[in-house]
This record gives C-alpha cells, structure tokens and sequence, in this order.
C-alpha cells in the first residue's frame, strides 16, 4: 500500500500539469457538396470518391508528400468559397488579426496574412507563370475578380494601386471604377496610370469618411445626393484632416481638387441612370438626373464657400515664406564635369567589351542629367522620349540653308553643331530638345549594346534594363547632383534649373520677341514665364524695392530723376566684407552675379576677344575713395569673442539685434564701431581670419 500510495503521489502532479483547452478545430468547407464538415480527408473519400481530384489523391499512399499536397489544394478551393465574404478559415489564424489582415494567394487560393503573403508565394506548390512581383495586390485583385470592371482598368491600374482598404473600397465600388476607366480613356500616356490610382483613392478615401458619416451611404452614388451635401462638406474636412483648434487644412490640394472629381462622377452616374446601367437600372431615371444635376449646382455655387477658399489660402500660406532656392554655378559646373568623367568611364568599358548592366546604367543616367542640364527641360517629358523619336530626327541645317547669311558665324557653328529634336510637353505642346554633337556620339555608342539589356518592347530612350518602363527623371538628377559633391544638392532639381535659366535671362537684355521665344522653348507661355520663372519676389522685392523706398524715406528720390533702377546705386557708406570680401555668406543670389553670368554663356568664338582685354591693363577709378580701416583694440575682441562664444563655436553669423545688445550693454568701448563691424569680425574668429 505504501508503494501504491507512493506511485500516486508521484503521478499525481503529472496528471495535474496537463493543459485543458477548450478549443475546437475549425470545420472545412468541401467544395463538391457546399457543406462545413469537421473531417475534410475523410469526407471526400468516403461521398465523392467518383471525382477526378480526389481519385488523384487516393492514388498516392496516405501521409506522402503530394497525398496532402492535393489535399490541402482541395481544402483552399472549398474554404476560398467561405472565406469570400468574410474570413473565418484562414491558413494560419491569429486572434489578435482582423479580416481586413488577410489576402488570398492567386495561385493556391489560401488566405494569408498580407505581411507574410509574398513569403507564402515563393514556396507555393500551385505556383504559376504570369502575375505581378506585388503579392498583396494580385491577392486583392484576385478577390474582385468577378466584378465587370474595363479590362484596361484591372490589367494596367488596379495592379499599381496599394493593397489596403481605401484601395478596396475605391475596386469594389462600381461608380469610383467608371470615373477611373474613362479618366484613362482622355489620358492615354503610360504615366496617367499612376495619376488614375491617385483619384481613385482620393474617392475611395472620401467614401470611408462618408461611411463613418451616414451608415446608410452603402455606394458613391448613393451619396450623390443633394441632402447628403453636407455630409460631403464634413467628410471632405474629416479626408483632409482639418483641424478645428488651428482652422488649417493638412492637406489643402486634396480638398480643392476633389470637387472635380465628385462632378465627373455625378455627370457619370446621369448617363448611367439614362442608360438604366448596372445598378442604375432600379431607379427612376427622372428623379435621378434631377438629384444629380441639383448635387451638381450645389457644388459649382457653394464648394468655394465651403471648402476652396480656406483651402488655397492654407496653400497659399505655405508658399508666401518658402526660401527660393536658386543652384549655384559652382554646383552646375561640378554637375557638368562629373557627369562627363562618368560617361567617359562607361565609354572605355564598351569600346573595350568589358561592360555590363551597372555600366549601361551609368551612361544612360549621366547622357540624361546631362541633357536635362543643357535644355532645362521637365523631367517627365525628357524620360518619356521615344527612340524612334531620336532616330527619325535630322539636324536642321540641311532645311535652313537659305538663311545662313541672316545668321552670325558662332549662330552657324551652333546649328552645325545641335541635333533638335521635339517632344511632348504640357497640354500636348511640342517643345524642342537640343543634343550636342558628344551627346549624339554617347547615344549611338549606347544603343549599339541596348539590344544586351533592354527588351524590345520597351520603345523608350532612356529605359530602365529588364523593365519596360522608364527609368524615374528626378531621383536619377537628385542621385547626380549628391554624388558629385555639390554644396547645396538639394538646389538642383529641374523645377529651380528651369527657374535658375528665366533669372539669368533677366539680366540680359532681350526683346519680347525673344522672351516669347525663351517661353517657347521651356514649353509655356509668356504670361507663366514672367510671373513664375522670373527673378525670385524676395530678391526682387529686398534688392530693387528697398532702394526706392529708402529714397523715399529720406526725400532723395528728386535726385534720380529719369534713372531707372539698375541705374540708381545708393552709397550706404558701410560694405559687410570691410575685412575680406570673400567671407560673405553664400546665398543663391550669388548666381545672379554678373561674373557667373559670363561662365555660363562664355564662347569659344569669343576667346580671342577675351584674351586680348586679359592683355590691356585694367583702368583706375581716380574718383573712388580710399576707406578707413579703424583697428581694433584687444578689449573689443575680448568682449565680443566672450559675448559671442556659442557663435564662433557652431560657426554661426550673429544677426543684426544680438550685436546691437552687445553695443549697449558696452556703449563707451564700442563708440568705433556699428552692428555691421563686429559681425564681419566675428565670422572671421571663426574662419580663423583674424585671432
């Protein structure tokens, strides 16, 4: 009895230790018979042995490899039918997941969780050719698959879209999918892809607001009414998060452009309902184009009111004291002469047979930057080149000849020279491209190896290797202007290149017939090219407006009777560079400088007459006075370098209020000297110009 007792005991806390779960397994949907049954293996051996798929399996011995393979391809099938309007049956399920967590595989039609989806594709036994490199949109896609939607849509779009709700909302609804299909229709370029998905999502987004709103909006067009129009203004604030506390737009553009859209797609609903298409053809066609019309009249009265006006002046906010960014010459010519060893390097490795894809890659990169930074053309119209475009091309000199005497001889050379070539610009202008003869030489060399990387239905210049899409204009600009080591890359960027050519032109002296040619060129009109790419409003406004005001304020403007402004030079008595002239700050006014000009549209034609004024010896300005340089004294540099030590550390300028602090709390030891002085000298502590 003891042992027994013992072995109880012993016993005893083992059994204890054993888990009790409650939990039961999940029934499997059989696909033949559309009944939830608890043991799927058995189920089908024993009611539906006379079925092809299941005399497959039966044929493999049981617990083999490709026994449960076809087993669990079987089991997919049925719970996909479960799964399909809510999931309940996933693969693998976790509590803490919602339904909206979980996608489809295309192939096995298995649910998985979106984040592990791609890894469950590249072991998947079912595993097929086609289908995009996105697993989460194939999955969602594969999910609407019996929705009547334009196949141009579901092929080239819906791929494109990202695989979270908004893009659900925006697939399944059938008003949204008509406002993207005949959008793509007006815009048939590849790149209005991505700018379709955009407006799609920007309804999709304003739906789910509505939604949350009114619970009976089931649809876009259940919402396109005139009683819910002010739903439509609050959801309109909700999508683009207005803040109530700050009385500010987050996101203004989305709230001045989705009114556009909302008219689209009401005129889209009318011709349905007249149509009696789709879902449209249970409503009173009548009762339908008035609410729709009366919606419309709503918006083009009281949108402005409502949501424009605060938005563009939220917008408009944003731009009044945003620092205009102007590249330096500098930075430009470093661009250029890097940009020109680098094709060099890629040119040696094709003639020598030694080149491969990252070679390819680097020219093309580099023969675009450089043509972007010749012709300051937009990005997306330069990448969008076609090649037949480029060979169909032909140097205009042969066309030109009866003109030649009107042209100098540097115009003849220059037209020798240049290969023209004319793309598509903004609302279907043609704007031209002109190639240099090196540029030329670099393209042929190229395309004598493209045939190695690029696949033949890829019809673009500039192409990315393995794709058939274009390689992206300013990432690859951006990728240049950092590598090449300027001081201010994030001043290259074709929209400041553009802006950078209209300021230079500025201090030319050119015609309007020129200036309409310039306007030609850059692909806009002469009204945008004076008010948007001129010399920056505060340059401008600091630099010219300041002089007429002073003149003003001290009753001198008499004196400059006739002068324009160019030729009034006020005499402020004070210079910031008393001490050295190049420590002044650099800013992007210097590329305004007339010197920088000269850089820029220097020509060989003019070497020799810039050669011989090198040799004239320069003329002296008797009448300019001589300045008084004031020492000073080793108490003033004590207390300024002390006053101004976190300055000179962190090689920071002081501003103009800090030294006026200095100046009165010493006024007797700073009596020599002004705001001015003692700011020139503290950049120059710590420029290590003076000790």
């Amino acid at each position: 009895m003891d042992k027994m007792d013992e072995d109880s005991k012993i016993t005893k806390p083992l059994i204890n230790n054993r888990k009790k779960t409650n939990s039961k397994r999940k029934r499997d949907f059989c696909f033949y018979c559309e009944e939830e049954v608890l043991n799927f293996a058995r189920h089908i051996t024993r009611n539906h042995i006379f079925q092809t798929e299941v005399q497959q399996i039966m044929a493999y011995p049981k617990k083999s490899k490709k026994r449960n393979q076809l087993l669990n391809s079987l089991r997919k099938k049925g719970n996909y039918i479960l799964n399909s309007s809510g999931v309940v049956k996933p693969m693998r399920s976790d509590l803490a997941s919602t339904e909206n967590e979980y996608l489809p595989c295309s192939f096995c039609f298995g649910f998985y969780k979106k984040k592990q989806l791609w890894r469950h594709r590249k072991t998947c036994t079912e595993k097929q050719e086609g289908g995009s490199k996105n697993a989460q949109a194939d999955g969602q896609n594969f999910l609407l698959r019996h929705l009547k939607i334009d196949w141009q849509l579901r092929d080239e779009v819906f791929p494109r879209m990202r695989a979270d709700k908004v893009s659900l909302v925006a697939k399944k609804d059938p008003l949204i999918c008509a406002f993207g299909a005949k959008y793509l229709k007006m815009h048939r370029e590849k790149h209005f892809i991505n700018v379709t998905s955009r407006k799609m999502r920007e309804l999709g987004k304003l739906l789910i607001e509505l939604r949350k709103k009114e619970p009976k909006i089931s649809s876009l067009f259940d919402a396109l009414q005139p009683k819910y129009y002010d739903t439509i203004i609050e959801a309109t604030k909700m999508a683009a998060s207005y803040s109530t506390d700050k009385d500010k737009y987050e996101s203004p553009t989305f709230a001045m452009n989705i009114v556009s859209s909302l008219k689209q797609c009401a005129n889209i609903a009318i011709l349905y309902a007249l149509k009696k298409k789709e879902e449209y053809f249970s409503v009173q066609t009548a009762e339908a184009e008035a609410n729709l019309k009366t919606l419309i009249q709503l918006l083009t009265d009281n949108w402005r009111y409502d949501i424009s006006a605060q938005a563009a002046n939220d917008l408009n906010l944003k731009k009044w004291n945003k620092v205009t960014l102007v590249p330096l010459a500098a930075d430009l010519k470093l661009l250029k002469e890097y940009l020109i060893k680098k094709v060099e390097a890629c040119r040696k490795a094709i003639k020598t047979k030694i080149a491969n894809k990252t070679h390819y890659c680097d020219m093309v990169e580099s023969i675009y930057c450089r043509i972007l930074l010749l012709n300051r053309r937009r990005p997306g119209e330069l990448q969008r080149v076609l090649l037949n475009t480029y060979r169909e091309s032909s140097n205009p000199q042969s066309h030109y000849e009866e003109f030649d005497k009107t042209l100098s001889k540097s115009e003849q050379i220059l037209l020798r020279k240049f290969k023209r070539l004319v793309i598509r610009g903004k609302r279907n202008r043609g704007v031209p491209v002109l190639l240099s003869e090196d540029v030329q030489a670099d393209i042929d060399l190229l395309l004598s190896i493209r045939g190695k990387y690029i696949p033949e239905e890829n019809l673009y210049l500039f192409a990315r290797p393995g794709y058939s899409t274009t390689m992206c204009g300013y990432k690859v600009l951006n990728k240049m202007a950092k590598e090449c080591g300027a001081k201010y890359p994030d001043a290259i960027s074709a929209t400041r290149l553009r802006k950078h050519l209209a300021t230079l032109t500025q201090i030319l002296s050119m015609t309007e017939n020129d200036l309409e040619q310039l306007s030609t060129f850059m692909g806009h009109t002469s009204g945008i090219h004076k008010k948007s790419y001129r010399l920056p409003d505060d340059v401008y406004q600091t630099a010219k407006m300041s002089k007429l005001l002073l003149l003003m304020e001290d009753g001198k403007a008499n004196q400059f009777k006739g002068k324009s402004l160019e030729e009034i030079d006020l005499n402020l008595g004070e210079e910031l560079n008393i001490e050295n002239e190049e420590e002044e700050e650099i800013t992007a006014v210097e590329s305004l400088d007339e010197r920088l000009c000269d850089k820029i549209f220097e020509n060989p034609i003019n070497e020799e007459k810039e050669s011989a004024k090198e040799n004239t010896p320069p003329k002296i300005n008797v009448n300019k006075k001589k300045r008084d340089l004031i020492p000073w004294t080793a108490e003033q540099k004590l207390k300024t370098k002390e006053y101004f030590k976190k300055h000179i550390n962190k090689k920071i300028p002081p501003k103009k209020y800090e030294c006026e602090k200095l100046i009165a709390l010493h006024p007797n030891l700073f009596t020599n000297k002004n705001w001015l002085k003692i700011k020139v000298f503290v950049q120059n502590v710590y420029t290590n110009k003076c000790k």
